[in-house]
């Protein structure tokens, strides 16, 4: 009987300390990365220009018609002229999912991401003239997308 009893003991200790094991193991190395859920955001749907501006100074009629469209590592654009190429790769420069940097090297912040709004932050150097209007715009570009 004591066997008996010493063996069913055993037989739930072992269960219960499983279900623990079993249970640690869905926790947090489970949640997406903050670059994944990130990417998630990004490439969740074609990305249209709401507003942008430069230096504080409205720009948004330079840009319009803008779309901006993500997948894995490339970017397609509409209307995006000198500033988003009509596509392009892109790439997290850190883990925090905040920063990436296209294949020409430009550096971009997301300043704000949501599943309807989205807000990227980057430094263009040169103020680009074409067919008798401006094309982008030099200084601290703030593009403000929704869908």
């Amino acid at each position: 009987m004591k066997i008996k009893l010493l063996t069913y003991v055993a037989g739930v200790t072992l269960i219960f300390c499983g279900l623990l094991m079993l249970q640690s193991c869905g926790g947090k190395g489970s949640d997406p990365s903050p670059a994944d859920q990130m990417k998630n955001i990004l490439t969740s749907g074609t990305w249209n220009l709401q507003n942008v501006s430069v230096d504080g100074i409205d720009q948004s009629s330079v840009y319009t018609g803008l779309t901006l469209r993500f997948n894995d590592n490339n970017f397609t654009s509409t209307n995006g002229r000198v500033v988003w190429p009509a596509s392009g790769t892109w790439q997290f420069s850190d883990d925090t999912g905040k920063n990436l940097t296209r294949g020409d090297g430009l550096p971009i912040s997301i300043e704000e991401a949501t599943t309807s709004k989205l807000v990227l932050k980057l430094t263009w150097n040169q103020t680009t003239l074409g067919q008798g209007r401006v094309n982008s715009v030099k200084g601290i570009n703030v593009f403000t997308f929704g869908k």
